[in-house]
């Protein structure tokens, strides 16, 4: 792994292999989602299931460059902090909020649908954290790690690619939605790494993130289908409020927490 750290090379230059990875993640997707679909569920199903097949793709290449093991991939959870339930409770919150908006009565619970959700749920966690928190997140550790603080610019970084991928959903939604959307993006990208630095491994972080789209999909597959109603600016304000609060902040403390073990023990990553 000490090949993707090079002197020779500018620091930018280390972003260019993530970000062309994500590129041609999102444009995969977006051939799929391009497909004839009978309703929105179907089309998240078509969605999610190319979201498996990349995290598989990705799995491989962690394990071929060295990092599943720097991203946790393969710790055992006996390994990880004690206090790891403490590193995803803030975010959870997040879940919880969602929730509060859901209007139950109006709701219709069956097995088809619950099994999509949970599918649609789990493949977005696992996609989204492998790609970002597993592979860009530690490649740019690695290339950056002769830098001062080079685990929180990592995480700082992967975190803005993370915001600005979701420029995308610009194809399907006006630009005052879209620009919430990605400072939400990049808000929870740094609480997502935090969380995976902190525990030093992927799966809680794959957790927490599965539980959020969840949460925030109970409408999408349990409700009667109908066109998105527009965010209001205040609506907006306040979710990213909340979400630098539960998110953001507790984040950054454990970047630096964690920073602060590697530079007291530089052979520990």
């Amino acid at each position: 792994m000490n090949s993707i750290a090079s002197a020779d090379r500018p620091a930018w230059a280390a972003l260019v292999l993530p970000i062309a990875l994500l590129a041609a993640s999102m444009l995969l997707l977006a051939a799929v989602g391009a497909a004839d679909y009978p309703g929105e569920v179907a089309k998240k199903m078509g969605r999610s299931t190319a979201q498996m097949a990349i995290a598989a793709g990705l799995f491989v290449l962690l394990h071929r460059t060295g990092l599943a093991r720097e991203a946790g991939l393969t710790r055992p959870m006996r390994d990880w902090p004690r206090a790891w339930p403490l590193a995803v409770i803030p975010m959870a919150l997040i879940g919880l909020i969602n929730v509060l908006s859901v209007d139950f009565q109006s709701l219709t619970f069956d097995l088809p649908r619950t099994a999509a959700w949970l599918y649609s749920s789990i493949s977005t966690g696992l996609f989204e954290e492998i790609l970002l928190r597993g592979f860009c997140f530690y490649y740019l550790y690695r290339a950056w790690q002769a830098q001062p603080n080079a685990l929180v610019k990592a995480g700082l970084a992967q975190a803005l690619i993370f915001g600005l991928a979701h420029t995308y959903n610009i194809f399907q939604a006006p630009l005052g939605d879209v620009v919430p959307q990605v400072v939400y993006a990049t808000l929870l990208g740094i609480g997502f790494a935090g969380i995976a630095a902190y525990t030093r491994s992927l799966w809680p972080v794959i957790g927490i993130h599965a539980f959020i789209n969840a949460m925030g999909d109970l409408d999408v597959f349990f409700g009667v289908e109908a066109p998105a109603e527009a965010g209001s600016a205040s609506g907006y304000l306040a979710a990213i409020a909340v979400i630098f609060v539960v998110s953001t902040i507790p984040g950054l403390v454990m970047l630096r927490r964690r920073q602060a073990q590697i530079d007291e023990t530089p052979q520990d990553a």
